[in-house]
């Protein structure tokens, strides 16, 4: 289901942030599988950074490596 969700958003106009939500979807997916303990650190890992904070800091980064 969350494949097809992915395929859809690509379909729609594969922007970066449709590709960031979708990469943090199925990692939160892989978390479900995981026991209570695991799935909460796991889960805090995946929503970390919001789509926001990740452009800010890939932005930053590509402009010093210049």
């Amino acid at each position: 289901m969350i494949w097809a969700l992915s395929v859809a958003l690509c379909v729609a106009g594969c922007s970066t942030q449709a590709w960031y939500e979708s990469a943090r979807l199925n990692a939160e997916l892989k978390c479900q599988g995981l026991p209570q303990g695991a799935y909460e650190d796991c889960m805090a890992r995946v929503n970390q950074k919001s789509y926001q904070e990740y452009k800010r800091e890939s932005a930053g980064a590509s402009s010093s490596e210049k």
